[in-house]
């Protein structure tokens, strides 16, 4: 079992709460303030900023710092849009090479996820971290190692978002029915109608946040010209 470094707690921390809404979409992020609350020095802290940049959660602007990156709709769309070609891609490539103890691990994080929708309140930082397995374990199988980074990046862009989008119930509850349904495809070797419905999974979800966002959001889209 890895122990954790005081770096990953950091990072554990930050992602946490930048997923969670406690620092919002264009916040600058302290040093000097995020030591404070864990209680640490600032070498872990910048190396954990460091690492999230990689992953796209953060954004460093030259002389400026480090900051929670800001959706606009089109990117929004983007990224969805990207991230559907690419699950369809793995599984693609998936499907044809998946063990009976992969569908077996499928099988386990479905089972979490019903559990964690199934508390009251439902736990959606749960969720999303066994959402993300679940099609994490897909891109295992298919092998493409740059398919999985970019996918990883993408899903990183957006996770405050679809966290956002998720505390309503009908959103997590379509997600859920949505697994199912691959997950069975997986099972039958339904290499088209898995494709279909990874594909209809996301682009419900881009509807659905497309939907919720704030009417601010939708103001400084069109104040910024992106559509």
């Amino acid at each position: 079992m890895k122990i954790e470094s005081i770096t990953d707690i950091a990072k554990r921390h930050i992602e946490e709460w930048i997923i969670t809404g406690r620092f919002q979409p264009g916040e600058q992020l302290k040093e000097e303030e995020i030591c404070q609350r864990l209680e640490i020095s600032r070498p872990p802290v910048r190396e954990a900023l460091k690492a999230l940049e990689a992953t796209g959660l953060v954004i460093k602007k030259p002389r400026r710092g480090v900051f929670v990156p800001e959706m606009t709709e089109k990117d929004i769309w983007e990224i969805y849009t990207l991230k559907a070609a690419l699950y369809e891609m793995a599984i693609d490539l998936a499907l044809p090479k998946i063990t009976i103890k992969e569908i077996a691990k499928l099988e386990s994080l479905m089972e979490k996820m019903e559990a964690c929708v199934n508390k009251e309140p439902p736990d959606v930082l749960k969720y999303q971290k066994y959402h993300r397995s679940f099609h994490t374990t897909i891109m295992d199988v298919a092998g493409n190692g740059r398919l999985k980074t970019i996918a990883a990046n993408l899903h990183n862009q957006v996770s405050m978002i679809s966290y956002k989008t998720l505390q309503e119930r009908r959103h997590y509850l379509s997600s859920l029915r949505y697994h199912r349904k691959i997950l069975q495809a997986i099972k039958e070797r339904n290499s088209e109608y898995a494709r279909q419905l990874t594909k209809d999974h996301v682009l419900s979800a881009l509807d659905a946040l497309t939907h919720s966002l704030p009417e601010q959001f939708h103001q400084k889209t069109q104040a910024k010209g992106t559509l």
